[in-house]
């Protein structure tokens, strides 16, 4: 009888042991499955004993052991953007299928903060680390932790390398994908296509910019392009100051080409205020196919990507033992009014 009708001391790792007659370690041994080999006699006496005593691993404890936390960790550029928002809560949803909660961080473009957050999520232990985009250089700390990372949003054509070649990564084809919005304005009619282009340290900016410059130079000669660029920071008030400056220069373009839709919810605002009616006088296509792309008057043409497979792919990449590499989705345009009837 327990004094004062006290409950029943739980059975430990260590009467498991006492009982089968082994070390503690072998009782570990046997209940992760390894590190070592325990003979089948051996594995056979202390499964007899947990039975007996009715033994149960404490779950925490046994999670440290097994670096298994169910947890995920996730960090991102700017939860602000609305493309990197519905990006994460992809990435949550398909998490959660999977018996994972998310964690998240925001790096608010700043390379010193990510390293600081990189190096705290290293010291948690998480499952697994994704990352969207992502500074080059600053994934060693995880790797050497022996944790399991995947990058989403990189830029790249099949088989392209994301931070380093053994970090796994997910996006679609950036340049593809712009030579598809660009065309479909060029077959529009516009020759004289201006480009709202992303931060130069972006390399998605980089590669929807390469494929602007690709095409739209043949028709108006590349000594006339840098009258047709405004570069800006991926934000509404970025999309709005380039869309001014462009404005201003006068150099007369019939359609824009956005490289983000944060951007071009703000460009929206600067044409209408400088009253240029969009798509009459301005055709209008951006660059990530969120649902705010849907509500913008006039509602915004866009390369739409895929968040709902990137989030699955990157899932795949950091849990099922996928090949690593870089996994190229598909993109698709959806046209709508604010490139205005075709009459190419």
């Amino acid at each position: 009888m327990h004094p004062h009708g006290a409950a029943p001391r739980a059975a430990t790792r260590n009467d498991v042991a006492r009982l089968a007659g082994v070390s503690s370690a072998v009782v570990s041994y046997v209940l992760n499955d390894g590190p070592r080999p325990v003979a089948e006699p051996t594995r056979a006496r202390v499964l007899a004993a947990i039975a007996e005593l009715g033994y149960r691993p404490n779950a925490a404890a046994r999670a440290l052991r097994l670096r298994r936390t169910g947890t995920l960790a996730l960090l991102v550029p700017d939860i602000g953007n609305p493309f990197f928002a519905e990006l994460a809560k992809a990435v949550q949803t398909a998490a959660f299928g999977r018996g994972y909660a998310v964690t998240y961080g925001d790096t608010e473009y700043d390379p010193e903060r990510e390293r600081a957050q990189l190096a705290a999520l290293a010291e948690r232990q998480p499952d697994g680390i994704l990352v969207i985009g992502g500074t080059p250089g600053l994934l060693a700390p995880l790797l050497e932790a022996g944790l399991p990372v995947v990058t989403l949003d990189r830029s790249g054509a099949p088989g392209s390398p994301a931070d380093a070649p053994e970090v796994p990564s997910v996006g679609i084809d950036d340049e593809a994908a712009a030579r598809a919005g660009i065309r479909h304005l060029q077959q529009h009619g516009h020759e004289r296509i201006a480009l709202i282009a992303g931060p130069h340290d972006s390399p998605a900016a980089r590669a929807r910019r390469r494929a602007w410059t690709e095409l739209v130079a043949p028709a108006i000669g590349a000594g006339a392009l840098d009258a047709l660029v405004a570069t800006a920071e991926y934000r509404r008030e970025g999309g709005y100051r380039a869309a001014l400056e462009l404005l201003d220069r006068g150099g007369a373009p019939s359609a824009v080409f956005v490289s983000a839709d944060v951007q071009a919810i703000g460009a929206l605002r600067a044409f209408a205020e400088r009253g240029v009616r969009v798509p009459h006088e301005l055709a209008v296509l951006s660059f990530d196919g969120t649902s705010e792309a849907e509500f913008t008057s006039p509602p915004l043409s866009v390369i739409h990507q895929p968040l709902d497979a990137i989030a699955e792919a990157a899932l795949g990449l950091l849990l099922d033992g996928a090949t690593p590499g870089h996994v190229v989705v598909p993109h698709r345009l959806l046209a709508r009014a604010s490139c205005g009837p075709h009459h190419g």
